[in-house]
């Protein structure tokens, strides 16, 4: 990769001098806060319409080796994809920090010529949790699209509260203990801001598109957020996928994540 560069202007993302694995390295500043971003480019760069901006999840949760997703992202939706990183603190400061770094990151990309409804929010697990966070948060920005890999929404897992959590458990080994625990360590308080299933509007919700693992212990909630969401949404459940595919998915599976990002984005 290349080294770091401070972030000055969109341009330097959108038409960037790059390395030959097709990567970019910042560092924005917002106030106080530091964010860095990675920057994946499809093989095209002539001519970048779509962005996506990915939230990842915790990868003590996922196992998950974001690099080389971001990769096969980008060349398979032809996208720019900008992944925020961030450190696991604090859930209100973490939420907010992120929240304004999309901010800033949308407002740049509209006025360099990026169609808004090509801009799309994605993530996973814990990641796509601090998406419909910031649906929560969000007053300021028109989000188009967002996609959700296996989405954290409940923050019930004090015990299994669903029947995916029972039934599928040897697949998702200890996944609820390793939920609780993270999100213990950021400080976890009983806020709606962490439970969009416990939301009264979901109005502010963008177009919504959810991909979860038929054996996920995860998959019944987010298969209620999906029922509760207004509008044009989809939820689709992967064969033989549980939390944190996208550490590894075989041929068949990829080739039906693809197809189905592709047909949302389109």
């Amino acid at each position: 990769m290349e080294e770091v560069k401070l972030y000055r202007n969109m341009k330097e993302i959108l038409h960037p001098s790059i390395s030959k694995k097709n990567i970019s390295n910042y560092i924005i500043v917002i106030d106080e806060d530091i964010l860095p971003v990675h920057v994946f480019y499809p093989k095209k760069v002539s001519n970048l319409e779509k962005v996506i901006i990915f939230i990842h999840g915790n990868e003590k949760i996922t196992e998950c080796n974001y690099l080389d997703f971001y990769k096969l992202l980008s060349k398979n939706t032809d996208s720019v994809v900008i992944s925020i990183e961030y450190e696991d603190t604090n859930y209100q400061e973490m939420y907010q920090s992120i929240y304004e770094t999309i901010k800033y990151l949308h407002k740049g990309l509209i006025r360099n010529n990026i169609d808004k409804n090509k801009i799309v929010l994605m993530g996973d697990s814990t990641g796509a949790n601090i998406i419909t966070g910031i649906n929560y948060l969000n007053k300021d920005l028109k989000i188009a699209k967002e996609i959700l890999f296996y989405p954290v929404l409940s923050m019930n897992y004090e015990k299994a509260s669903y029947e995916s959590m029972v039934k599928n458990k040897d697949f998702n080994l200890g996944i609820l203990t390793k939920l609780r625990n993270y999100y213990e360590s950021i400080n976890y308080r009983d806020d709606k801001l962490l439970k969009p299933l416990e939301l009264d509007d979901y109005s502010n919700v963008p177009s919504t598109l959810i991909l979860a693992g038929n054996i996920d212990s995860l998959k019944d909630e987010a298969k209620e957020y999906y029922d509760k969401l207004i509008g044009n949404n989809k939820y689709v459940e992967l064969e033989f996928s549980a939390h944190g595919f996208l550490k590894k998915m075989d041929k068949d599976v990829e080739k039906e994540v693809f197809q189905e990002i592709n047909k949302f984005l389109a």
